[in-house]
């Protein structure tokens, strides 16, 4: 299994559809993707980027502003030492 080597460490982040996990080893990214990967997979997060770099341009009002709310808005969360942050 390889991680690209600009990975985010937080499982929170929104990951640009270049920066996925990959089956095999990271050299082997180039040649093998294709082979590894579905062609809808890529695509499908490739649409979703765009999706979001449009301001959810499509989605109802309300859908907006619970999708702005969720992904641009801090949370609290809890911490491995069970201290709620950010």
């Amino acid at each position: 299994m390889a991680l690209h080597p600009d990975f985010p460490d937080s499982s929170h982040a929104i990951l640009d559809p270049e920066l996925r996990w990959f089956p095999a080893d990271e050299t082997l990214r180039d040649i093998s993707a294709k082979k590894l990967l579905p062609p809808l997979v890529a695509e499908l997060r490739r649409q979703v980027q765009t999706f979001r770099n449009n301001g959810y341009a499509g989605a109802s009002p309300t859908n907006r502003s619970l999708l702005n709310w969720w992904f641009k808005e801090p949370h609290l969360l809890e911490q491995a030492d069970g201290i709620s942050g950010i």
